[in-house]
């Protein structure tokens, strides 16, 4: 299913697509729509009253839809007004995730090469905090469970964009145990991902305590982010840093790091 697909079940064929990379998305779009009351387009000729799909970008190559648009009315050269257009696929707005084969900062052109991803859970039943900042990050085991069954937005777009150095902090005993994300280009999210699903990540020690206390220990357990580091960062400096936490907080000697 791609996204012209879905314009056609809309009925509609006269239609551009504005796609906002994921690190600038915000300054130009909120839940109410676009943050200006009137945008500049350029070559803006014969242009109103067509619908804009306004995307906001996950990575280089993944967005979500979050609403639509037309241009009302010309106000100056290239400066139209807009409205926001309700659609069907509104039902799912901040949820339906699109790819595309390119990456992009910025997009503004037709929909035919835009391929549904998948359909993120609603969050009405959500306890969790919006995203702040990583600093704050402090989650329970069911917390992290949580953010990551429900692949929360705000939480997965910060996740997924960064490798890390964190702590995990085991509640029963006090014991820490440092961690990171970074083999073969592992995001933050995906290593998290791998706690939620398994209780124990793969780690020794950890497996220890899940096999000796099973799934109920692991309840009293937080997790928090010691640094986070771009993607493109190499694998070395992530390992050097782990290695310098390590020996901060003597979790070899005292914790649950077995190397």
């Amino acid at each position: 299913m791609t996204l012209h697909d879905l314009m056609l079940l809309e009925g509609i064929d006269n239609y551009n697509v504005w796609w906002y990379g994921k690190d600038i998305y915000q300054d130009y779009m909120n839940d109410e729509g676009l943050t200006k009351d009137v945008i500049d387009l350029k070559r803006g000729v014969n242009l109103k009253g067509r619908i804009y799909l306004v995307l906001a970008g996950i990575t280089g190559t993944k967005c979500r839809y979050r609403f639509a648009i037309k241009l009302v009315e010309q106000v100056g050269e290239n400066l139209y007004t807009w409205e926001r257009v309700p659609l069907n696929i509104d039902l799912y707005a901040g949820r339906l995730v699109f790819k595309h084969n390119y990456k992009f900062s910025f997009y503004n052109s037709t929909g035919k090469e835009f391929v549904v991803d998948e359909i993120w859970p609603s969050e009405g039943n959500r306890t969790i905090e919006k995203f702040r900042d990583y600093d704050s990050v402090d989650f329970t085991f069911d917390q992290l469970q949580e953010v990551i069954s429900n692949q929360y937005s705000d939480y997965y777009e910060h996740f997924i964009c960064v490798k890390a150095v964190y702590m995990i902090i085991d509640g029963n005993t006090g014991k820490q145990y440092i961690g990171s994300a970074y083999e073969n280009n592992e995001s933050l999210w995906a290593r998290w991902r791998t706690y939620s699903e398994t209780y124990h990540g793969g780690n020794k020690k950890l497996r220890e305590l899940y096999k000796k206390h099973g799934e109920e220990y692991f309840k009293q357990f937080k997790y928090i982010i010691l640094h986070i580091f771009p993607m493109k960062v190499s694998d070395k400096e992530i390992i050097e840093a782990e290695s310098r936490y390590k020996e901060r907080f003597m979790t070899r000697q005292f914790g649950l790091n077995a190397n």
